[in-house]
């Protein structure tokens, strides 16, 4: 079975708040992960790892940094940090079947896109991580990028799990505005086509739903969530948590099974 994860990593104060659900949730998801897969690798997807080229890049050194890429946050969030042994062999083959598509990079490791969730999930027991970017190209062109990552996972016979983040309503905008937290229609939309296993509809949702996704504005525009779809080509899917902490932004857990 191929399993993936989409799953939103929220505010770096996560790191710092005693008490926060989703926190909590996410050691759940990784619990769970682990003790039913053992996965030897993780390949991250997040939506703060973007090429403006079109070129999609897979970082290549042996060990992934941790990236605090954000500013302006308390101090003691800074103090926090998730590194991980990289899946060379995993990356070499992707790039290799890619024909150009996929190539290496070495200039950027674990944003906290990507860090943040496997903080959580995967504290003591730590898979090998290979992270690839998304870019500025069509949802079917993430899509594809998705089923080449499969088919080098298939080729090495590696246990591995895809993890995609980001939220699926990204409105900065309205956090110091005064108005009650609540899902936009966008966040209906989407959790009703993972329940319903409209996986087709996901990947024009864009298309189907313009005023709700304009309204919305996901993070990285969802691709790595069509990537994700790729990788998977899922059979079923399960929502395993949304909320809405702050007007502007929801968080969404979601596993998909192939």
């Amino acid at each position: 079975m191929t399993i993936g994860l989409f799953i939103s990593h929220g505010s770096p104060t996560i790191l710092i708040e005693k008490e926060n659900k989703w926190k909590d949730l996410l050691k759940d998801i990784g619990r769970e992960i682990k003790e039913k897969y053992r996965p030897e690798t993780i390949i991250v997807s997040s939506p703060h790892f973007v090429s403006w080229t079109g070129t999609y890049y897979v970082e290549s050194g042996d060990k992934l940094e941790c990236i605090q890429d954000y500013y302006g946050f308390p101090e003691e969030t800074y103090k926090y940090c998730y590194e991980a042994y990289n899946d060379v062999e995993l990356v070499k083959e992707i790039v290799k079947n890619s024909n150009g598509i996929v190539k290496e990079d070495n200039k950027w490791g674990l944003d906290h896109g990507a860090w943040i969730p496997l903080f959580y999930m995967f504290p003591d027991y730590k898979p090998k991580v290979v992270t690839i970017s998304i870019t500025e190209n069509s949802p079917e062109s993430h899509y594809a990028v998705g089923e080449i990552v499969r088919k080098a996972v298939e080729k090495l016979g590696r246990n591995a799990i895809f993890l995609a983040t980001g939220s699926p309503t990204h409105r900065l905008d309205l956090f110091y505005l005064k108005i009650p937290p609540k899902p936009t229609k966008l966040d209906i939309i989407l959790i009703n086509a993972i329940k319903s296993g409209r996986f087709d509809d996901i990947m024009r949702i864009k298309d189907l739903y313009p005023k709700e996704y304009q309204v919305a504005m996901p993070e990285g525009d969802l691709n790595t969530l069509y990537m994700l779809l790729g990788y998977v080509k899922p059979k079923s899917a399960e929502v395993l948590g949304h909320e809405v902490p702050w007007a502007g932004v929801s968080m969404l857990a979601s596993i998909f099974y192939g």
